[in-house]
This record gives structure tokens, C-alpha cells and sequence, in this order.
């Protein structure tokens, strides 16, 4: 490598960088192969003397050789050749190929000269230029001279077509895809409203499902902005001159027209979407909750606001109403986990204090709130004094008549059929702190309702065991005894089971096995699935 570079464009085309040989040099480095055969191959040869040298032809390894081929010194080169014929003597020494890559070139030449002078000659003769589609001819010759120009390989016996380049360009541009809707960011701050002012109606948004909004006061009714007509003067338009007998000067205006005002910009309409929200009513018999999940229209992520004036619109399929369906939301403000919502009488049905603890469950699924200050035109109103209600445990049954201590108290959620035989209620069945909660949902489960028995079911034969019970990446994995084969209502026991582990945190899923064996093969195929998560009670 240590002769210089020797002068002249004709170094080999078929020296290219390492695993790039679409970038070639006319400077050797130990970095360039030979593309001879399509694929790089080690240069064992000196590449100032031969690669990159007029005498490129003789390359050892296009000719095939182990060793390098030198010209007799008598030979003469393609320069002489070249200077002792002029152009004809140049273009013999050409192959094929590169004559007719030349000629080629010159032909797309010529006919780009042409187009831009047929385009000039409109543009002079006051012609309005078209952009026609390439005819068929030029269509032809472009496809020819791609095809030609393409990499060939060389006549030798070894040689293989050459791979496409390493690094084609893209043929199309990827299309920009939306990106997805913002999440809603916690907003704590909502004005209360109060009847002698005028209300600041805000918007409260709670956990990334959940929005707390506001609404206004009934007494002090939102005032549309006024809407301004706008009437568009016509635009003075050139009257044709009348012909007189002798000519007269006309002044030019003074002020210039000045363009009609636009009209105001339309205001989007807020948007609605539906979304399956907890509420809680009272059930026949007048002693406990219900909680449901019911499809509710949402407007601008106001889902506090839309949980609230469904409880006032009222329950369904039977159930107790607790909340005056006269009474009217004003506002919510929330702060370090208290919500202050402020109505224009008090919400509670006949001063039954179920309807403010109902209002209470709704508002604390959501993670922004565990406290709940009601408010009748700003003043506090509550349960027992005028204090906030914290949510409060949801049907008890306490037969050891425990302390409400989440330290060293364990809250077994435990589904029952209701009387009406459509509706599932939650009772919390509260014992001493286990770390076996599953295992102590299941048991309670099978103890019974006990003072509640007049309100539900029992779904789960009386003498059923419980043989074991494992977790699995969040699977409940339950085997019992032959007693449970012997449900009455089959569907009622596999989903006040399924209700009661599900609620538990972590746990995705069911699957129920007796004696050790599939609930398939005591009560058929369907029976031997892993039952998901359901909906509690679900409306539509």
C-alpha cells in the first residue's frame, strides 16, 4: 500500500467499502473488498497496482488467478489505445455494457432537453403548460435504462448475481398515526356554590378513569353569552362606465373599503361518553345496599357529577330509591381526600340516613375521595352533628363483634343471591386479621349470610368442604368436597363464589375442581373454565 495512487478515472468499479459496495474509493484502505462475485471477498493483492489501476481487468480475482497478473511492458494501454483513435478509438476500448449505458444517458439527455424546450416554447407563445403523463415511449426507455443500469455480473465462471444493496431506500412513507387521548390529570379545585352568588362552575378530574366535575347553581342559571348579529355589507362592485360626449375626471376614494367583521367562532359541544360507574341503593328489604354498575353518560369527564344525578335519577329492577329525586346538585370541591358536595335541599330520601351513606359509597370508589362533607346551599349538614361521613363498611356481619380496625381486623367481601333471585349482595364479613384471606372468603362463604338470612340465599350446600385452595399468577384454584356437586342453583354457586374472589386484590380469576377433579365432570364442559372477573349487578 505503499505506492502512490495511481491518476485517471478508471479504477476498478467493483471495489467497494466493507459490507457497503454500493460506496466505492479510488484511494486503497484495508477496509475495501472485492464485489466481483456479489459478495465481499478479501483483496490478497496490492490494491494501488491493481484495483485501483487502469489495469483493473487484470484483477487476480476476476481473471480467476491466485496470483497477480502484470502486463507485458510492451502492451499497449487503454490510454494509448484511446489517444491514437480519438473517439472511435475511446469507444473501442469501451465493452458493451458501458456503451450502451452511454448511449442510454445520452438519450435521456436528449429527451429532457426537449421537454424543457417544448415548456419554454409554451411559455413564450402564452400557452398554459400542461404536465401530461410520460408516454409510453419515455416510460420504456426509463424502465430500460434502469434495468441496464443495474448491477450485472461479470462474465467469469464463479461469479452469481449480485445481491440487492444492504441499504435500500424506503418506497413509501409510514403514515403518521394519532396518538391517544390524553389522561386525565388529577384536579382537586371546584368552587362551592352558594344561592346569593354567582357560581364558578369547574371541573374536578379524579383517578385516570375518573373525573370530578361541578354543576351550577339552580338558582343563579348560567347566562349565554350574547350573540352579536353581524349583517355583511355588500362589497362595492364596478359599475360600467356610461360613454359621455367629453371626458371627466373622477376622484379617487379617500378611505379604502374595509372587510366585513367574520362571526364568531361556534363552540364545540362537550363531549359524552359512556362509562360503567358504582351506585349504591337499598334492597326490598329496606336493610341493606345494593351496589350495581350501570352505564352512564359522562359529559366532559364529569363522572363524580354523572354518579351523583344517577343515584337521584333512582334505581331499577326493583330496588329501594334513597335519594329525593327533587334535590339538585350545585357543586364539588375536593381537597386531601374530602369531597364537599353542596345540594339545594337535603338529598336524603324522608331524612333516611342510608341515602347520605349511599352517596358516600358511590363517591369513595374513586381514588380522590374517602370523605364525604354534604352541604344543603352552603351549610354542612351530616349524620349525627354536621360533620364528614367517611365510607362506611358495606352490610357487616360481625357475630364476634369485632372493632372497625383495619390493623386487626380482616373485611371478607362475601357475595349472596338476594330474595328477588336477580340481584348479588355484598356482605362484609368481618373477623380477626389473617393473612389466608382467600381462604377465609371462601369458608365465610360457605358459613353462611347469619343474621341476613331473611334478605339472601344460600348458594353453597350446607356441609360442603372446603379441601384446599391455591394461587396462581392470580388464578383461585378451589377443590371441595362432593357437597357442592349438589347445588340446587348451579349458576347462583359459581358466581357468588367467583364475586367473592374476584373482589379480592391480585385475584384475575376462578377455577373450581371437586374431589380433585374438573367442575366439568360433575356438571358438564362449560363448568370447567377459569371464570374472569365479572360485573356486579350490571345495567345497561
Amino acid at each position: 500500500m505503499s505506492e502512490p495512487m495511481p491518476t485517471g478515472p478508471g479504477y476498478c468499479p467493483y471495489l467497494g467499502l466493507k459490507q457497503n459496495r454500493a460506496i466505492r474509493f479510488s484511494s486503497p484502505t484495508p477496509e475495501h473488498r472485492c464485489y466481483v462475485g456479489g459478495e465481499p471477498v478479501e483483496i490478497p493483492v496490492d490494491q494501488s497496482a491493481f484495483c485501483l489501476s487502469r489495469n483493473h481487468v487484470q484483477c487476480p480475482l476476476y481473471m480467476g488467478l491466485t496470483l497477480p497478473s502484470i502486463p507485458a511492458p510492451g502492451a499497449p494501454s487503454d490510454a494509448a489505445t484511446a489517444a491514437s483513435g480519438g473517439l472511435r478509438g475511446w469507444l473501442r476500448t469501451l465493452s458493451p455494457r458501458d456503451r450502451a449505458i452511454y448511449a442510454l444517458m445520452l438519450g435521456m439527455l436528449a429527451i429532457i432537453i426537449l421537454v424543457y424546450a417544448i415548456a419554454g416554447w409554451q411559455a413564450l407563445t402564452g400557452g398554459t403548460p400542461t404536465t401530461a403523463a410520460p408516454s409510453p415511449t419515455t416510460v420504456a426507455v426509463l424502465e430500460t435504462a434502469t434495468s441496464t443500469l443495474s448491477p450485472e455480473p461479470l462474465p467469469s465462471a464463479t461469479a452469481t448475481p449480485l445481491p440487492p444493496t444492504p441499504t435500500p431506500l424506503p418506497t413509501s412513507t409510514p403514515s403518521p398515526q394519532p396518538t391517544p387521548s390524553p389522561t386525565a390529570e388529577p384536579l382537586i379545585i371546584v368552587p362551592t356554590a352558594i344561592p346569593t352568588q354567582p357560581v364558578d362552575v369547574a371541573t374536578v378530574a379524579a383517578a385516570p378513569t375518573v373525573g370530578l366535575t361541578a354543576f351550577p347553581s339552580p338558582t343563579e342559571p348560567v347566562q349565554p353569552s350574547p350573540t352579536v348579529a353581524v349583517t355583511a355589507s355588500p362589497l362595492p362592485t364596478a359599475q360600467p362606465a356610461q360613454p359621455s360626449p367629453t371626458p371627466t375626471a373622477t376622484a379617487a376614494p379617500t378611505t379604502p373599503p374595509t372587510a366585513p367583521p367574520r362571526p364568531p367562532a361556534p363552540t364545540a359541544a362537550p363531549a359524552v361518553q359512556q362509562q360503567r360507574l358504582w351506585l349504591y341503593f337499598g334492597d326490598a328489604t329496606g336493610a341493606l345496599f345494593v351496589p350495581v354498575q350501570r352505564l352512564v353518560p359522562v359529559e366532559d369527564r364529569k363522572v363524580a357529577a354523572a354518579a351523583i344525578n344517577a343515584l337521584i335519577e333512582g334505581p331499577r329492577n326493583g330496588l329501594e330509591r334513597l335519594i329525593d329525586p327533587q334535590a339538585r346538585l350545585l357543586s364539588i370541591t375536593i381537597h386531601n381526600g374530602l369531597a364537599t358536595v353542596n345540594f339545594d335541599r337535603p338529598p336524603h330520601l324522608n331524612g333516611d340516613p342510608r341515602g347520605l351513606q349511599s352517596i358516600v359509597l358511590t363517591l369513595t370508589h374513586f381514588e380522590t375521595i374517602n370523605r364525604v362533607q354534604f352541604q344543603v346551599n352552603g351549610q354542612n349538614i351530616g349524620i349525627d352533628g354536621s360533620g364528614p361521613i367517611g365510607r362506611p363498611v358495606v352490610n357487616p356481619l360481625n357475630p364476634d363483634n369485632l372493632p372497625v380496625d383495619y390493623a386487626i381486623t380482616e373485611f371478607l367481601p362475601t357475595y349472596y343471591l338476594a330474595n328477588d333471585g336477580y340481584h348479588t349482595i355484598r356482605i362484609i364479613r368481618m373477623t380477626p386479621k389473617t393473612r389466608q384471606v382467600a381462604e377465609g372468603t371462601v369458608r365465610a362463604l360457605i358459613e353462611g349470610p347469619g343474621i341476613y338470612e331473611y334478605a339472601v340465599q344460600r348458594t353453597i350446600p350446607s356441609g360442603t368442604e372446603l379441601r384446599s385452595i391455591s394461587i396462581n399468577q392470580g388464578v383461585v384454584r378451589v377443590d371441595f368436597s362432593a357437597q357442592f356437586a349438589e347445588a340446587t342453583d348451579r349458576n347462583a354457586a359459581v358466581r357468588t363464589l367467583v364475586e367473592s374472589l374476584t373482589t379480592l386484590p391480585r385475584v384475575t380469576g376462578v377455577q373450581i375442581f371437586v374431589e380433585g377433579r374438573s367442575l366439568a365432570e360433575w356438571w358438564g364442559e362449560p363448568y370447567g373454565k377459569v371464570y374472569p372477573k365479572p360485573l356486579i349487578n350490571p345495567e345497561g
